[in-house]
Parts: structure tokens; C-alpha cells; sequence
């Protein structure tokens, strides 16, 4: 088969190369074009990727940051506020130190537990179920709350409670971060305590006061109810006047002066001022004025505080004269009389030298002796009942007393006894005051002798003569002596009132005359010399002693009242004792050996002032630059037990035996050493309580020993 080919078709062949090379062509310019928008998509490529690194590097570098800044503030926050975490149900996952420090629960105590475990039970439903319903509603709480500790203690917290939400926006957990915030409220509490005080005492200084304000120039800007009464101004006549319209002329100008120049100086006045009211009537305040300063320091006003002292000053004006009448009274009684003074049971505590010379007794012999040592037996017992029946209701007792002397000789004295009663009208001691009657008994006796005599005699007319006029006599001589038991008897009633006045009302005026003393120095002490000052302390020690030798008689007097046995350790009483005088034993430096003690019946506050004062005797009672060594031992004797108080201090005379453990006897000087003279006279009673003895071993300056027994006493 041949080909043929034709002109025609060639062209047509050719045309269509020329149109694919023209496609081709242009194919090729798109690829170049399409090459090169490679080429720049892969550079801007390069840049966007070197960008994202250099973004990525740093959001890195943020996050870091944040994250330490994150972790930096739950450090500080669990290092300053107490942090819990509970799940939605308030179950308690998560609780960090301070939590468990405050609560005072270890953590696996806390873990897993309902946050009630630390309700203290202080907030009403209410207010808890409101907290609830906040936080359950996704809404952050905040508020107080007072919670409590393991061990029962109270605690408060600021308290703020954030829920954690979940991709539903309902809590899964809750954050509780807490503050304790308790001294705050309990100086809260102090501060509402300390308004209503103020509060209270504005209306007690009100209700109990003379009160007064004045400016700065005395001009009187507030005048109290008080003010009015005793000025017996009214109010409106008061205000805006002068403070010298209650002047009474009584002070010298240099005392109103000194006032002035002292509280226009911001300081506080005090004292005592004589005014003058309305109608002319005198009365004293005890006064305080008191500067209020403003902001230079200056005075802008005065407050006046008085409190009416007119009785006072009266009764002032008449203690001293009560004082020496109180004096005259108790010289006339121990000059004139036969006193003895016992205990509610009768056993003799004091005798004037007037019962020593009648009874024909030492002293010595007569103190703590019961009062029958000088019994002469011949009342009978209803007439003795009757006695003690009398003074043991706090009645007085009048009547006369056959006793015996302690020679054998019989006497007679006109007998009052005065009780001196308690606080429950109870008697705890009597007072005897006796007059001596034997001559007018001996009178009276020979009047009846007499008597019988002329009526047995009647026949003996010679001897009647002789007879009647040695009754004549006598009789004159009895009307003698009935003057004079007349005034006695007169005599004693006065000495009864002054016993009455000795029991009841000594201690309060001897109260006041210390009170007044005490303000008077305090209030005047700069005004007055030195010689002033130092009759004043003279004063003041003599009412102190005076007042210490009273409440000494008296504490004396009332030992083994309301007493009761109980069975105690003896060495824990000392204990307790040595305690006591802690700061005295190491002061002293000394040193105390306590030995074996037994465990007894005995009246315990007693028994421990007796070791009380022995060991403080010990103390004091030393030798210069010597270190007190003091030992207390016990030993079983028989049916008691005998205690020992050694010490190497000053010692003691054996002249001095018996006369330490009477009541007031010193054997050293107050100014050397302190007291009253009382405490071993107190240590005899308490030992004689508890049916035993007390004695003394010493020579001076080689130390001391008292020993005394306890009696194996039953309850």
C-alpha cells in the first residue's frame, strides 16, 4: 500500500507542530513563572518559619515565667494562710501545715473527714446554710467564722471559700484560704468590754460624784446633778460663773495659787477644799482637777471630780479627842482592875500585873492555863453552869467569886466578864475585869459573926456593951467599903464600855486615822519640812504596829476555831510551806534539808503555820554573811510524833526559854529584825491543838533547835 502524501496535508502537519510549539512555548513561560512563585513561597516559608520559632521561644519563655510566678504564690500562700481543699460534698482532701497547726490535728486526722470536724457549734443554721448556697452556686464566700482546735479550744478565722468549676460551670471542689484573725476578735471583745466599763464608770462618776467642768479661765461650762445638791445652786445659776462663787475665804492665797500654777502646767491636782454654798453653809470635798490639753499641750479645760468629806472631817476633828479618851480608859482599867483575858474555851491568854499580884501567880504561870487554876471549889456547879450559859450567848456576866491564890489564900473579887464576839455574833474570847472584894466579905462576915455572937451572948451583958461597939465600928468600916465597891462597881462599867469599844470599834478608827494619814502624805507631803514628814512616818509606823499587834491578838485568839482533822502527808505540807517562802529562802540563799515525814491526822492550815514560822525564824533569826543551813526532821515517840527544826543562826539564852513562846516577847530589837513578837506564841497553841508540846535547845551563836510533838489524833 503506498502513501500519498499531499502538499495540503503537509502544511496542514506543519501548521500543527507550529501551534504545539507555540502551546509549548507558552507551557513553558507558566512553569518559569510558576518555578519562581516556588521560589518565593519557599523564602517567605523560611521567614514565617523562623518567625514561629522565635514566637514559640517566646511564649515559652512566658510561660515559664508564669508558671514560677504562679508557684511563688502558692508558696507564699501556704506559708501565711491556712489552705483546705474539700470535694463538692465539703469532704475535706487537702490541708496544709498551718491548717493542721491551728486545728491542732495531725493531717491524716483531717483527710477524708467532713469539715464539721472543726464546728465549734458558735453559728447559727442560718448563717451556715447561706454559706452553702453561696459557694454551691459557684459564687465566691467570704466571712468570719469561729472554729474549734482538737483540744477544745476556740479559734477565729477570715475565712474566703473559691469553687473550682467544671466544663458544666457546677463546683467539683472548693479552696477555703484562711486567716487567723482570734486576737483580733478577742481585742474586739476587749475593746466592747472596755466601752461599756467606760461607759459604766462615766455613770458611776456621775451617780457617785461631785463633777464640774470650767474652761480654761475657771468659767464653770458643766455643773452635775451632785454639784447642785451640796453648792444648793441651781444649774443656770451656776453655769457661766466664776469657780470662786463656792469660794469660803478658808484657804491663803499661796494654797489657791499653787492649784492654779499646777494644772495650768497639764498636770493633776489634788487635795482638800473648804467651800461655801448658796445659803452660807460650810462643807469639804476631796478634790481631783484634772487638765484636758489640746493639740500645743496647752489646757483648754478643767474637770473638777469631788467627793464630800464634810462628815469626815468632823469625825477627824473628833478622833484624836476618842483616841485619848480610848488611852485614859485603858490606863484606869490595867491601873485599877484585876483583867485577864481567855479563849471561848477559858484558857488564860493575858494577866495584867494587878491578877499576878492577887492570884500570887507569875505570869508565865497563868498564860495558857485554863481559868480553873484559880478555882477555890467552893461555888457549886449549877452557879458555874449558869456562868458559862450566860457568856456563851454573848451575854455580860455580873456577880462575885470565891478564888484561891496560889498559896492556898482565898480572895474575893466583883467579877464582869464581857464576851468578844465574831463575825457569826459568836464569842472567841472573854474579857474578865475583876475588882478585889475579900475585905468587904471579911466585913460582911464578921457583921453576921457578929450577929450570932449577940444573939448567943444576949446574957453576957457586960460583954454586949463591948460588943456593940465593935459592931459600930465595923459597920462604919462596912459602910466604907460598900462606897467603895460602889465605885468600883462604877468603875467597871466604865471599863466594860471600853472593853466593848477594845472589841467593836478600835480597828475602825484606827482604819481611818491609817487611810487619812496615807492621803494626808500623799496630798500634802511637799508642803511639809522634814521634821514634819518625820513625825508623820512616826505616825504612820506607830497606827501600823498598833494595827499589827491588833489583828496578831485577834488571829491568836481565834486559832483552833472551825478547825478539822484530815489525814495529810507532813512533808507535802512543808513542801507547800517552803513554796511560799520561795522568794525568802533564796534571797537568804539558804539551804533546807527536809527529812523522812509521816502522813498524820492534822488541822492542816494550823500545823503548816507552825513550820511555817519556825523555818522563817530560822531565816531571819542569822548570823551576819552566814548562809542559813536549816534541817526538819521527824522520829516516832510512844504515841505521837516529835518534829525537829535545826538551823545555825543566832540562838538563844536559856534564861529566854520559856518566855519566847509567850504572847508579844521579843528578844531582839524591831529595828534589827521584824515582828510581832506572836509567831511562837502561835506555834504553843497550835502543838497544844494538837495535844502535844513544843520546847527549845539552843546556845547562842551555835544555832537552834525546837522541837515539838503531834499526837496520833482520830478523826
Amino acid at each position: 500500500m503506498s502513501i500519498t502524501i499531499t502538499k495540503q496535508e503537509l502544511a496542514f502537519q506543519d501548521e500543527e507542530k507550529e501551534k504545539r510549539a507555540a502551546e509549548l512555548a507558552l507551557a513553558n513561560k507558566e512553569i518559569a513563572l510558576l518555578l519562581e512563585e516556588k521560589e518565593k513561597l519557599a523564602a517567605e516559608l523560611i521567614i514565617v518559619k523562623d518567625e514561629l520559632v522565635f514566637q514559640n521561644k517566646k511564649i515559652t519563655a512566658k510561660l515559664q515565667k508564669s508558671l514560677k510566678e504562679s508557684i511563688d504564690y502558692k508558696y507564699a500562700l501556704e506559708e501565711s494562710s491556712i489552705v483546705a481543699i474539700t470535694d463538692q460534698k465539703g469532704i475535706i482532701k487537702y490541708a496544709n501545715d498551718n491548717f493542721c497547726k491551728i486545728s491542732k490535728y495531725d493531717r491524716q486526722e483531717l483527710i477524708g473527714q467532713d469539715h464539721r470536724i472543726i464546728n465549734s457549734g458558735f453559728h447559727p443554721k442560718e448563717f451556715i446554710r447561706e454559706l452553702w448556697v453561696t459557694i454551691a452556686n459557684g459564687k465566691i464566700w467570704k466571712g468570719e467564722l469561729k472554729n474549734k482546735a482538737k483540744d477544745g479550744t476556740i479559734y477565729w478565722v477570715d475565712t474566703t471559700i473559691v469553687p473550682f468549676l467544671n466544663e458544666q460551670g457546677k463546683p467539683y471542689q472548693y479552696v477555703a484560704i484562711r486567716a487567723d484573725i482570734t486576737e483580733r476578735k478577742r481585742a474586739e471583745e476587749n475593746l466592747v468590754q472596755s466601752l461599756k466599763e467606760v461607759s459604766d464608770y462615766k455613770y458611776a462618776l456621775e451617780e457617785s460624784s461631785i463633777v464640774a467642768i470650767t474652761d480654761q479661765k475657771g468659767i464653770i461650762k458643766y455643773a452635775n446633778d451632785n454639784f447642785c445638791k451640796i453648792s444648793k445652786y441651781d444649774r443656770q445659776e451656776l453655769i457661766g460663773q466664776d469657780h470662786r462663787i463656792i469660794n469660803s475665804g478658808f484657804h491663803p492665797k499661796e494654797f489657791i495659787r499653787d492649784l492654779w500654777v499646777t494644772i495650768a502646767n497639764g498636770k493633776i491636782w489634788k487635795g482638800e477644799l473648804k467651800n461655801k454654798a448658796k445659803d452660807g453653809t460650810i462643807y469639804w470635798v476631796d478634790t481631783t482637777i484634772v487638765p484636758f490639753l489640746n493639740e500645743q499641750d496647752k489646757p483648754y479645760q478643767y474637770v473638777a471630780i469631788r467627793a464630800d468629806i464634810t462628815e469626815r472631817k468632823r469625825v477627824e476633828e473628833n478622833l484624836v479627842q476618842s483616841l485619848k479618851e480610848v488611852s485614859d480608859y485603858k490606863y484606869a482599867l490595867e491601873e485599877s482592875s484585876i483583867v485577864a483575858i481567855t479563849d471561848q474555851k477559858g484558857i488564860i491568854k493575858y494577866a495584867n500585873d494587878n491578877f499576878c499580884k492577887i492570884s500570887k501567880y507569875d505570869r508565865q504561870e497563868l498564860i495558857d492555863q485554863d481559868h480553873r487554876i484559880i478555882n477555890s471549889g467552893f461555888h457549886p456547879k449549877e452557879f458555874i453552869r449558869g456562868l458559862w450559859v450566860t457568856i456563851a450567848n454573848g451575854k455580860i456576866w455580873k456577880g462575885e467569886l470565891k478564888n484561891k491564890a496560889k498559896d492556898g489564900t482565898i480572895y474575893w473579887v466583883d467579877t464582869t466578864i464581857v464576851p468578844f464576839l465574831n463575825e457569826e455574833n459568836k464569842p472567841y474570847q472573854y474579857i474578865a475585869i475583876r475588882a478585889d472584894i475579900t475585905e468587904r466579905k471579911r466585913v460582911d462576915e464578921l457583921i453576921i459573926a457578929n450577929k450570932e455572937l449577940a444573939i448567943q451572948n444576949t446574957e453576957r451583958e457586960n460583954r454586949a456593951a463591948e460588943l456593940t461597939i465593935i459592931n459600930n465600928e465595923l459597920a462604919f468600916q462596912s459602910e466604907e467599903k460598900e462606897k467603895k465597891a460602889t465605885e468600883l462597881m462604877n468603875t467597871n462599867k466604865v471599863l466594860e464600855q471600853f472593853a466593848y469599844v477594845a472589841s467593836h470599834d478600835l480597828q475602825e478608827p484606827l482604819r481611818t486615822v491609817s487611810n487619812y494619814m496615807k492621803v494626808f502624805e500623799e496630798d500634802y507631803s511637799e508642803l511639809l519640812d522634814e521634821n514634819a514628814m518625820r513625825y508623820l512616818h512616826s505616825i504612820n509606823n506607830a497606827t501600823k504596829r498598833m494595827k499589827s499587834l491588833i489583828k496578831s491578838l485577834l488571829d491568836f485568839s481565834r486559832l483552833g476555831r472551825n478547825t478539822k482533822l484530815v489525814y495529810q502527808d507532813c512533808k507535802k505540807i512543808i513542801e507547800d510551806v517552803l513554796a511560799d517562802l520561795e522568794t525568802m529562802i533564796k534571797s537568804s540563799n539558804a539551804v533546807i534539808e527536809v527529812l523522812e515525814m509521816p502522813k498524820l491526822n492534822v488541822f492542816e492550815i494550823e500545823i503548816s503555820q507552825v513550820f511555817q514560822n519556825l523555818i522563817t525564824n530560822a531565816i531571819k533569826f542569822q548570823k551576819e554573811n552566814t548562809q542559813p543551813k536549816i534541817q526538819i526532821s521527824s522520829e516516832k515517840i510512844k504515841n505521837a510524833w516529835k518534829f525537829t527544826v535545826s538551823d545555825n543562826g543566832i540562838g538563844i539564852d536559856p534564861a529566854h526559854f520559856q518566855r519566847i513562846f509567850d504572847i508579844f516577847q521579843r528578844l531582839e530589837t524591831k529595828e534589827k529584825y521584824e515582828g510581832s513578837g506572836i509567831g511562837l506564841a502561835n506555834c504553843k497553841k497550835i502543838v497544844q491543838l494538837h495535844q502535844g508540846e513544843i520546847w527549845v535547845e539552843s546556845t547562842p551563836d551555835q544555832g537552834t533547835k525546837f522541837h515539838f510533838t503531834i499526837s496520833n489524833l482520830t478523826l
